[in-house]
């Protein structure tokens, strides 16, 4: 049985893409607008970059929601957890992320990825 704050990973994996998702929303207004006006179908086409960031990025927070109820599920509903490689490859992303972004919120991941590694 899983106990502690690992328990609790899954759900702040999940918040974090909610946060990530709310700051796209917020600071990707003008590039999302025009991509919903226009139907969505098609509408981020290479070259655009400015739309291109904005899609990106909504859909890594997507993506932690994703992995985050994967693992809560994991956690909670089948108790147990998931494989070390899960968080040291979160936590490998995270790290590279937060070198190369360091004003970003990449940050936010590497603790819960380290206590994902711990067993």
């Amino acid at each position: 049985m899983v106990s502690g704050i690992k328990r609790q990973i899954g759900l702040l994996l999940m918040l974090t893409g909610l946060l990530h998702t709310a700051v796209g929303l917020f600071v990707f207004t003008k590039q999302l607008l025009p991509i919903a006006a226009e139907g969505v179908w098609n509408t981020v086409k290479e070259g655009q970059w400015e739309r291109e960031t904005a899609f990106w990025f909504m859909m890594f927070g997507f993506l932690l929601l994703l992995l985050g109820y994967l693992v809560n599920w994991l956690l909670k509903k089948k108790g147990i957890s998931p494989p070390a490689a899960f968080g040291w490859l979160l936590l490998i992303l995270s790290l590279i992320g937060s070198i190369a972004m360091p004003v970003s919120g990449f940050w936010l991941a590497l603790p819960q990825a380290w206590i994902l590694t711990r067993r």
